[in-house]
């Protein structure tokens, strides 16, 4: 099926599956997952946080063509807002799936030289990055140490990530975790607005950058 997402002046269009639960009982994708993982594909859902967070985006001023990546790409949405706001995106995701959608939305919106690449937390690569952008990613708490695990070795030196939350209770716990990893939090509200503390039940935009 597909649906078009109206962001800022820019009209995406998104190939989406007709039945996103049927990836949860999928055969190649209960295949893939190691037998001690309690990983689930929810990826195929144009989650919450997806909207606020392409906004965020695109009303953002960044300098052209730096190299980004998407963690958690799911269908596209938010790179899509930074492809649009001239950003040299890869889209990443743990499911293949996820990767080959995003990327073909990149494609069929006009955005040809979008990167692809499935990437697993637990196993960065050496590759790193001046800007990632990431959502809907802290609602587990055991991906909590993983991602910033990845993120100490695939964000630039002075880079920054961005991580857009629907105001999850266990974002609190993601920053002080990361504050104690030593990176830099700054938390937004949808307006753009600072937060001193986060909340809940609303979208908040967590900006991190790695301690000085």
């Amino acid at each position: 099926m597909s649906r078009e997402v109206v962001i800022g002046s820019q009209t995406f269009s998104l190939a989406l599956p007709a039945d996103p639960n049927e990836f949860l009982s999928d055969p190649e994708t209960l295949a893939s997952r190691p037998d001690d993982d309690d990983y689930a594909p929810y990826w195929p859902h144009l989650w919450t946080s997806a909207r606020p967070m392409a906004e965020a985006i695109a009303s953002a001023n960044w300098t052209d063509a730096t190299r980004t990546l998407e963690l958690g790409c799911g269908v596209g949405l938010v790179g899509l807002a930074g492809l649009a706001s001239g950003l040299d995106v890869t889209f990443s995701d743990y499911e293949p799936h996820a990767v080959q959608l995003a990327h073909h939305n990149a494609h069929a919106n006009g955005f040809d030289k979008a990167g692809a690449l499935v990437l697993d937390w637990r196993e960065p690569i050496s590759e790193r990055f001046p800007v990632i952008l990431a959502c809907d990613v802290v609602y587990d708490v055991s991906d909590h140490l993983p991602l910033l695990d990845l993120l100490a070795v695939m964000l630039e030196e002075r880079g920054c990530c961005w991580i857009g939350d629907a105001g999850r209770q266990t974002a609190a716990s993601f920053i002080e975790l990361a504050r104690r990893r030593n990176f830099d939090v700054e938390l937004h509200d949808e307006y753009g607005n600072r937060m001193l503390e986060p909340h809940v039940g609303r979208f908040q935009l967590m900006q991190l950058r790695a301690g000085r």
